[in-house]
């Protein structure tokens, strides 16, 4: 198990250390605006009918769905940043999925800005009623996002350097696990795009993937802490996320009223958990000291 735990971590490393640089970065962009003007090339050549409307052609032929393909195309490499910062912290990883869902309410507005086929209000009117709930619910989590990052504490469950490093592996390993499910997911939605014509981002099927490794690393944590705080702060995590999902497959108007309430939950969880570690009375458990343990496989992971 501990070899399968450092070839996962090292594989891990190199490619988040690949991802995570500015060459990265940059091609990235590159990438978002050669398809931001390749969308709207294709508009131009269907309006002045040099390529014809039909199949994953008419999707193009609408200019503003050239901003809600870009959009997208970021939201998917936000995921993808996402994963690698599962290993960090679980609390900063449940954060980061409300960044998702923030910014997937704000990719909703968008796509209704691209049913806007004229300038007639009465054709306008229903869409720009659900860009402006989308958008201020996407600014409204945002808020509590920021809320939740000034109040929220990390904790170390484990008890030695041994148990830590072990612990952080396990949660690599899930990471990698996720990215490779990720990428299957990507792939059979644009072979859906390429098959039937329609580009549908598959976020409800990965978040409840994302449920699923919420709740084994929950499972492993045992291994490290079996106190009620914890226990209760992680599977709230999980209630979280549950929520999440719900909200990304719900009708227009219940998904962001379950998704508002899912950021405040997380909001009144953390303010809590905060609350009783401040103002707790004395101990009546010992605690045990960090200490060194050494780990004979540290070594052989390129730091």
């Amino acid at each position: 198990m501990d070899k399968l735990l450092i070839w996962g971590e090292k594989l891990y490393l190199k490619i988040k250390d690949i991802w995570e640089t500015e060459r990265t970065d940059r091609l990235i962009s590159n990438f978002l605006v050669l398809v931001f003007l390749g969308s709207l090339a294709l508009y131009f050549l269907i309006h002045y009918q040099i390529l014809p409307q039909k199949g994953i052609l008419r999707l193009f032929a609408n200019p503003f769905f050239s901003i809600e393909v870009s959009f997208t195309m970021l939201l998917l490499t936000e995921i993808i940043s996402m994963i690698f910062v599962l290993p960090k912290s679980v609390a900063k990883s449940v954060t980061k999925q409300f960044e998702l869902l923030s910014l997937i309410f704000l990719r909703h507005g968008f796509q209704e800005f691209s049913n806007v086929h004229s300038l007639d209000w009465h054709e306008m009117v229903k869409p720009v009623e659900h860009m402006f709930v989308y958008g201020l619910v996407s600014l409204f989590i945002y808020f509590i996002i920021g809320i939740v990052y000034h109040k929220q504490r990390h904790i170390i469950i484990c008890r030695t350097d041994y148990a830590q490093r072990n612990f952080v592996r396990f949660k690599r390993g899930i990471s990698l696990l996720l990215l490779v499910a990720f990428l299957f997911i990507v792939a059979s939605d644009f072979k859906d795009l390429l098959v039937n014509g329609i580009y549908v981002p598959s976020f409800h099927t990965f978040f409840t993937i994302l449920i699923f490794s919420d709740i084994f690393v929950l499972l492993i944590t045992i291994r490290y802490a079996l106190d009620y705080k914890t226990m209760y702060r992680y599977s709230a995590f999980i209630l979280a996320t549950i929520f999440i999902r719900i909200a990304l497959t719900s009708q227009p108007y219940y998904d962001v009223v379950i998704g508002s309430m899912a950021a405040l939950y997380l909001l009144f969880l953390v303010m809590t958990y905060n609350y009783f570690e401040t103002h707790r009375g004395p101990k009546n458990y010992k605690i045990v000291p960090r200490t060194k343990v050494p780990d004979k496989y540290s070594s052989k992971i390129k730091k």
